[in-house]
């Protein structure tokens, strides 16, 4: 992992400098990282949401410094927001496990309460598993915004009837919510957020050469 080979190298290079060497190695480290990340990938361009991956929905904020997406379909007298974030890094020992994305998403009808959220994971393919995304809440709220702080929010997704779960993903898949727009987002994040790293390493760098 990345962060994981940079970490390394930065704290042998505190401790070179803390014994009071010249040269402590962060400089040869970070343009090492940004060569291995650039031989991965070399585009450094920001990346777009093109129509093919997101169906019928339009982006409405994808920033290139923000860390999060949204994106908005309407029709059939509807509106359908969807947000999505990459999920916090998690390790099985030392190793880094596979990126999901945290959705959410909203369905409302103009004129007409409350709207529904559904809070969704999109997890990456593994093995014969198929990339795709699970629904792990389901919630209404009164207006956009509204936290549903001490009310009743229903069940936990998972105690509820099989058959209404699958009635549920069913309901979003109708709406173009399907694996295929959240498995878009998870590689499209995970590129953005690649850039995004790859410019707070240049800019580490070009700080430290200045310093030289």
């Amino acid at each position: 992992m990345f962060l994981r080979r940079l970490s390394t190298s930065a704290s042998a290079a505190l401790r070179r400098r803390r014994r009071g060497a010249k040269d402590d190695g962060l400089l040869p480290a970070l343009r090492a990282e940004i060569a291995h990340e650039l031989s991965s990938s070399p585009s450094s361009s920001p990346p777009s949401l093109h129509s093919q991956d997101i169906n019928d929905f339009a982006a409405v904020s994808d920033a290139p410094r923000a860390q999060d997406v949204l994106l908005r379909r309407r029709g059939g007298g509807e509106e359908v927001l969807v947000s999505a974030l990459l999920a916090p890094l998690r390790f099985e020992g030392e190793e880094p496990l596979p990126r999901d994305a945290l959705m959410k998403v909203f369905v409302s009808k103009p004129g007409v309460e409350p709207l529904l959220r559904f809070d969704c994971r999109a997890v990456a393919g593994d093995g014969d598993a198929a990339a795709g995304y699970d629904i792990t809440a389901l919630s209404y709220h009164e207006f956009p915004g509204d936290g549903g702080d001490r009310k009743y929010v229903g069940p936990d997704f998972r105690d509820l009837d099989p058959k209404l779960q699958t009635a549920l993903k069913e309901y979003l898949m109708a709406r173009g919510v399907n694996s295929e727009l959240a498995n878009s987002l998870r590689e499209h994040l995970l590129q953005k957020e690649r850039i995004q790293y790859v410019g707070w390493l240049k800019t580490m760098e070009e700080m430290l050469t200045k310093n030289n």
